[in-house]
């Protein structure tokens, strides 16, 4: 069993211990239902934030490996890697989370518009500029395969006028956000 799961249960039997305890002691001041919430609500949002911090890593994760893969093509290419732009990482997860929650898939967000609107609105300044998407795969190799087995996608990520770039994940929506200055 792996320490978050550990950990969930932990504070389940706590919250459970909780409940009893307070429901026992009937003189107790503040013993009430209200204080049983109270305490159950501060767990559950101890226990949301340390998901949240979990999913965090694992989506910096994935875009760190999406970075990787594209760079080692890029070298097979005999081309220069790609920089990670902070900014430009941000927008990419921004669009991202932004698909998901508006249940979209399109270079084109009914909320930001195009992805060069989008960079405008961003303050990311760019000669050269394009945008890969991609929803479903499950790692950060299967997702850079099928954008190497996509022309339109392999040209972008092997754009020698790009030098800058910014991935984004989440729930199955990867973005890679290129540019050139």
């Amino acid at each position: 069993m792996n320490k978050p799961k550990v950990k969930a249960l932990l504070s389940g039997a706590m919250v459970l211990g909780l409940t009893a305890s307070l429901t026992a002691v009937s003189g107790l001041a503040g013993s009430g239902s209200g204080t049983v919430y109270a305490a159950s609500t501060a767990i559950s949002q101890a226990n949301a934030k340390q998901m949240a911090a979990v999913y965090a890593q694992i989506q910096a994760e994935n875009a760190a490996k999406v970075v990787a893969l594209v760079n080692e093509e890029r070298k097979n290419a005999g081309l220069k890697p790609l920089v990670v732009h902070t900014n430009l990482s941000r927008m990419a997860k921004d669009k991202a989370i932004d698909m998901y929650k508006n249940g979209y898939f399109s270079h084109t967000s009914p909320k930001h518009g195009s992805p060069f609107d989008m960079m405008d609105a961003y303050n990311i300044t760019y000669r050269y500029a394009g945008e890969n998407i991609a929803k479903g795969q499950k790692t950060p190799a299967e997702v850079v395969s099928a954008w190497m087995d996509s022309p339109g996608h392999k040209a972008n990520i092997l754009n020698p006028k790009y030098t800058l770039i910014g991935v984004g994940y989440y729930n199955g929506h990867w973005v890679q956000e290129f540019i050139g200055k």
